[in-house]
């Protein structure tokens, strides 16, 4: 419960940067982009905490762009969601009990707007001409999931900007 009231007032500062309303432009922008593919080595955590806060942002500002997680690939894929982090999450509303991480594929990778590797160092296989940021400051969410909220939204701001901004 002391995550909610910070996460609350994360998104609500957040959801204030933007600096002005989402605009039918804005809109229309983001749609011809919008899916956001967030990789972690486990896809269980970090790109699970990632795409929450995403999902959650994108549609408080009505933005037609969404998120999905997913692990680096088969042999890293973890068979479920670490117990304390489904506790976690599930206080800030996000209810992740029964959902199954997945092994990033290519079609994936190809058609995202934006591959976001997430405290992962090793070479991504399919990558191809993916445009792919790294993000290698995020704590490990099942043990620090206070922090490593914060320093996603902080990231997620940014990417939001950027993603409107592009086109």
């Amino acid at each position: 419960m002391r995550f909610m009231r910070s996460a609350l007032v994360v998104v609500a500062c957040i959801a204030g940067l933007s600096g002005h309303e989402a605009s039918a432009s804005d809109e229309h922008e983001v749609r011809q982009s919008s899916t956001v593919v967030f990789i972690c080595e486990h896809g269980s955590s970090k790109s699970l905490v990632a795409t929450a806060l995403f999902n959650r942002i994108a549609e408080q500002r009505n933005l037609p762009v969404r998120a999905i997680s997913r692990a680096v690939g088969p042999e890293t894929v973890d068979s479920r969601v670490p117990p304390k982090l489904v506790r976690s999450m599930a206080a800030d509303g996000f209810q992740v009990k029964g959902f199954q991480p997945q092994a990033v594929t290519a079609s994936e990778i190809a058609n995202a707007s934006q591959v976001i590797v997430i405290g992962y160092d090793g070479e991504l296989k399919n990558q191809a001409n993916a445009r792919v940021e790294r993000w290698n400051d995020i704590p490990p969410a099942s043990l620090e999931y206070d922090s490593a909220t914060k320093a996603l939204a902080s990231h997620i701001e940014v990417l939001l900007r950027g993603l409107a901004g592009e086109h």
